[in-house]
């Protein structure tokens, strides 16, 4: 997972579990859900290429899930047939499983398709997430499990948009959709990073992103972009304040999956999803540790060398 820390008189960094995408699907048991549906997440901003592989790490940490609603967390494109391709996670009802749909046209109208085998339970975690198009058929592949549709697409279309029709669609997306929505987030936070593609000539990150939003305007969740990473929060970070004393030199301080290396004695604040931790001070002449209880924000812990 990558993070971005900035160097003020703090450090301020962004830690989030992660996530998938969302889709759409035509299967009675899953449309049984009414009420608003909201989406939120990102949409790619760059230029339109011809690319046959995208692939994401993703991760997601474990929390207060949604019980009584069908979501999804996915990586989304158009492939050259038109058919909506999307790889990542559904909640059903409290429970995480793998997925993946393609869509077809019928009469002008989009049509959802999952296969349910390809669905299989997964628990709270760091994943692999990758699609690729060739000769007709989309392989899709979570970690190391790979399944294949024939979808008619050739090579992905990664663009802004996608013209269906008279309509026009969001192209390259990862959003968080959220059926029977009633004012109420998973407290669960889903981390997208190192999102990137190739192509018959070239690869690279996938880093132009803008806010992709529906039905979503009074909200405790928020996106964050940047580079080749989108994390879709359900509920803000709480700030973790460490006040470090009699320090003779640098060191690092190692909390979840980040690392930083710190000049000395000082505050520091670093942005963590609500939950337990254990956080170690570590230097050439010690390395000691800490548990860490972050329920408030604000939370101040005093670390003495």
């Amino acid at each position: 997972m990558k993070y971005y820390a900035v160097i003020l008189v703090a450090i301020v960094v962004v830690v989030a579990a992660s996530g998938f995408y969302i889709f759409y699907e035509n299967q009675a048991d899953h449309k049984t859900q009414t009420g608003n549906h909201i989406y939120l997440g990102a949409f790619y901003g760059g230029t339109t290429k011809h690319v046959n592989y995208v692939s994401a790490k993703v991760s997601f940490q474990s929390g207060a899930n949604l019980r009584g609603n069908v979501y999804y967390v996915i990586l989304s494109i158009w492939d050259s047939n038109q058919s909506y391709d999307q790889l990542g996670i559904a909640s059903l009802y409290g429970s995480f499983y793998s997925t993946y749909s393609y869509t077809t046209l019928v009469n002008g109208s989009i049509q959802y398709h999952y296969i349910k085998r390809g669905w299989f339970p997964i628990t709270p975690g760091d994943y692999l997430l990758s699609m690729s198009a060739s000769k007709g058929a989309v392989t899709f592949t979570f970690d190391n499990t790979s399944f294949t549709a024939d979808t008619g697409g050739n090579y992905f279309s990664m663009a802004p948009n996608e013209a269906i029709g008279n309509h026009s669609y969001a192209g390259l997306t990862v959003y968080e959709e959220i059926y029977n929505f009633t004012n109420e987030f998973p407290s669960i936070a889903y981390n997208f990073s190192d999102i990137q593609y190739r192509a018959s000539n070239s690869t690279g990150y996938i880093t132009n992103w803008y806010l992709f939003s529906h039905n979503v305007s009074n909200y405790t969740s928020y996106v964050y972009m940047k580079s080749d990473t989108v994390n879709i929060y359900n509920s803000p970070p709480l700030t973790l304040k460490i006040n470090v004393q009699n320090l003779s030199s640098g060191a690092n301080l190692i909390i979840s999956d980040l690392n930083i290396t710190i000049p000395g004695n000082g505050q520091y604040s670093i942005n963590l999803m609500k939950g337990n931790y254990t956080m170690y001070l570590v230097n050439s002449n010690l390395e000691k540790s800490y548990k860490i209880d972050l329920r408030i924000d604000n939370t101040l812990v005093s670390v003495t060398a």
